[in-house]
């Protein structure tokens, strides 16, 4: 009996003293160096509304579902989800976004200037449908050099990436990218983020500059909820975007 009481509480016990923590990258556009816990399959999904320049409009549900692998390794999952685009003239289209897959590895904790660095490498494979225009129908590598730092109750984060874009029967075009996300705590359960990001130019598209400002209310250490506003800074960029969504940690799979 005692054994089997043992056995009964063990599991429980263990969870108590490593509780799964999440390890939120959304809603922003940047990534912290920091990885999801080891053995953790944790999930991030939302809905977000776009309002384009051309006064055409995007609904999707991007979504990340992420596994850390080992302690600072993760697997990564990820996507826009079910899509719907509204043009000024036509008919509304509908369908699935591209699939995303890759890894991330936090190879230095606490380096120079006390900063994590990482690096992320994506994949992202021609899943939508590029006869209906919502993707180019061919695949993208990205690259990514992850740099993150505690300042006290703010976290900063600051990415560098550049993404090789296939193009149909046009070879490939390098794309640059950068972002600075700064958070601050105001509770033990409320943060506000800032971020403002560049997208660069390519053969098909201009350079975006935007801003996005976002609140999150930590309802556990499993679970966090966003929810805010992407504002286009020139007219590359969509003028409006509007989100909501979560994080929670699914399950451990393994210690």
């Amino acid at each position: 009996m005692l054994g089997a009481a043992v056995a009964f509480a063990l599991p429980a016990l263990l969870a108590a003293a490593d509780p799964i923590q999440v390890n939120p990258n959304r809603p922003t556009f940047a990534t912290p160096s920091q990885t999801t816990q080891r053995g953790v399959a944790e999930l991030e999904i939302g809905v977000q509304r776009s309002a384009l320049r051309d006064d055409s409009d995007l609904f999707f549900t991007p979504y990340l579902q992420k596994l850390g692998l080992l302690s600072n390794l993760e697997l990564r999952v990820g996507g826009n989800g079910l899509l719907h685009q509204t043009a000024e003239a036509g008919p509304a289209v509908d369908g699935f976004g591209d699939l995303t897959v890759g890894a991330q590895w936090r190879y230095l904790h606490k380096g120079p200037l006390g900063f994590d660095y990482a690096v992320q490498g994506d994949w992202k494979l021609p899943t939508a449908s590029a006869a209906k225009h919502l993707g180019s129908g061919e695949t993208d590598e990205t690259l990514m050099a992850l740099f993150s730092r505690d300042l006290g109750r703010f976290h900063a984060d600051v990415n560098v990436l550049e993404t090789r874009v296939g193009r149909p029967m046009r070879g490939h075009d390098r794309q640059p990218a950068a972002t600075l996300s700064v958070s601050g705590a105001m509770s033990d359960r409320w943060s506000l983020t800032g971020e403002v990001y560049t997208i660069g130019r390519t053969s098909s598209a201009a350079t975006i500059v935007s801003n996005l400002w976002a609140l999150a209310f930590k309802v556990s250490p499993r679970l966090v909820l966003d929810g805010g506003a992407d504002l286009g800074l020139n007219h590359a960029a969509p003028r409006v975007s509007v989100f909501t969504g979560l994080t929670v940690g699914l399950a451990r799979l393994y210690r």
